[in-house]
């Protein structure tokens, strides 16, 4: 006789399976990321005519602008396709884009970063709706919490990934340089893209059985594009959207420091780049910060009523401070455009230090994040589900910008940019909040039912 299960077991099992997949499939994405640029900057060198020195930057940007613009049309698709496909779709999609490492040429690298950017808008939309489909309104916040707390984890199996392939690939050196080669490449991107099957196969047996969840509970209207499209310009032309264009914009130009620059800044730097495992430790370091932050922070400032919102983004506000001023001391000026073995600087870099300045960066990119979610709550309480999208939007069009430019950049630049669009951000968002009610803005998030029932009871003794 087969086991019955509960429908509270069903639930965690179907959001256990699609948390697994997303740890599988963004494990070789955030690996891709960080060495993009170092990889194809030395394929580059041997064979300039098929690949830009800078592709690495050129193809993320590709790939933001892909994501911002499919990220228009991603929400009307759920209403045909069910998210499961779509979460198979997208996971089948990023196996694929590895195929353009196997051997680079700038046509299939470019047409593959804007595949993964498709590819990425539909995950985006489908994941959130899977989540709604297998929770009730009881139980979709401990599910949530799950399904961030694992998903978090993909940075750091992406480090543990890069200790054993740069353990047995052999390594070459052009001086103090790492030198990937075509064999080296090859071996890499095969691996992450062994892995990343995985995801296609949790996701194709994904449940689809629905209990008492928020999904089933919810009148679904299936909305004409032109009805979204006129959502989305109502939203837009709000004040508080047009405030908030500088946290998106501050956003965008982090995670593109977090997820390019500063890797590629440890293989431009002679000091650091005859570390084959330096990178490998970073993604390490900053994958736990992101997971002890969604298992031990996020629980914590949930508790904190009258600063859900304040908390996250001062703790953010000092990581990033801290990480400004150790590259700023230890990252020479020209390593985030070239190689370079000028090592002026005030602090010798080490392994040591990238994984501190790791930890902080993985610590300060789930508060930013956490913050965005709070702050499109309240923002324009009417619009919430186009605010989400319009903060990708805004995020990935300022990334696209920033790595564009960034062959021109030096660490000086970056700092300064990363300085002025953080004041601006804040601004904005305190700016936001006080043209909220005073009751949103110091507790900006509704607290549970079982959180008001303990109130209640406070109050009543």
């Amino acid at each position: 006789m087969l086991l019955q299960l509960t429908p509270r077991r069903h639930e965690l099992i179907s959001v256990f399976m699609m948390s697994i997949g997303t740890t599988f499939m963004f494990l070789g994405y955030d690996v891709q990321s960080m060495m993009a640029e170092s990889v194809l900057h030395s394929v580059s060198t041997k064979n300039p005519d098929r690949i830009s020195e800078y592709a690495g930057y050129y193809g993320q940007a590709i790939q933001y602008i892909s994501f911002a613009f499919f990220s228009l049309f991603t929400a009307t698709i759920q209403y045909y396709i069910s998210s499961k496909s779509m979460l198979v779709l997208s996971s089948i999609l990023f196996t694929t884009c590895y195929i353009a490492y196997i051997h680079v040429n700038s046509y299939i690298f470019y047409s593959s970063q804007l595949l993964l950017g498709f590819a990425y808008a539909m995950y985006n939309s489908a994941e959130g709706t899977y989540l709604s489909e297998h929770s009730s309104r009881r139980t979709i916040d401990s599910n949530s919490a799950l399904e961030t707390g694992l998903g978090h984890t993909s940075l750091f199996f992406g480090g543990v990934t890069m200790l054993f392939v740069f353990h047995f690939v052999p390594h070459t050196f052009d001086g103090h340089f790492l030198n990937f080669d075509e064999h080296v490449v090859q071996v890499i991107y095969f691996s992450l893209m062994t892995l990343t099957i995985v995801s296609v196969v949790l996701f194709t047996f994904l449940p689809t059985k629905q209990f008492d969840s928020i999904a089933l509970n919810t009148p679904r209207v299936t909305p004409s594009l032109l009805s979204q499209f006129k959502r989305f310009g109502e939203s837009f032309s709000h004040l508080n959207t047009s405030l908030l264009i500088f946290t998106y914009v501050y956003m965008g130009c982090m995670v593109s420091f977090m997820y390019g620059i500063y890797p590629t800044s440890l293989s431009f730097t002679s000091e650091t780049a005859s570390d084959v495992y330096i990178i490998a430790l970073y993604l390490l370091s900053s994958g736990a910060a992101a997971f002890l932050s969604a298992m031990f922070i996020r629980p914590m400032i949930k508790r904190l009523h009258k600063y859900k919102l304040i908390v996250p983004m001062a703790i953010h506000c000092i990581s990033m401070a801290i990480v400004m001023v150790l590259v700023y001391c230890s990252v020479p000026n020209e390593a985030t455009q070239k190689p370079t073995s000028n090592m002026n600087v005030l602090i010798t870099p080490s392994r040591y230090l990238s994984i501190i300045i790791g930890f902080l960066l993985g610590f300060a990119d789930f508060t930013i994040t956490m913050t965005r979610s709070v702050i499109c709550q309240i923002a324009v309480p009417e619009y919430r589900a186009e605010m989400f999208s319009l903060t990708r939007i805004y995020q990935c069009v300022a990334s696209c910008v920033i790595l564009f430019i960034s062959p021109y950049l030096t660490v000086t630049s970056w700092i300064l940019i990363l300085i002025t669009f953080l004041l601006a951000g804040i601004a904005a968002m305190f700016a936001v909040l006080c043209r909220t009610h005073n009751n949103t803005v110091a507790a900006p998030i509704e607290p549970l039912e079982e959180e008001k029932d303990e109130k209640f009871t406070e109050e009543k003794a």
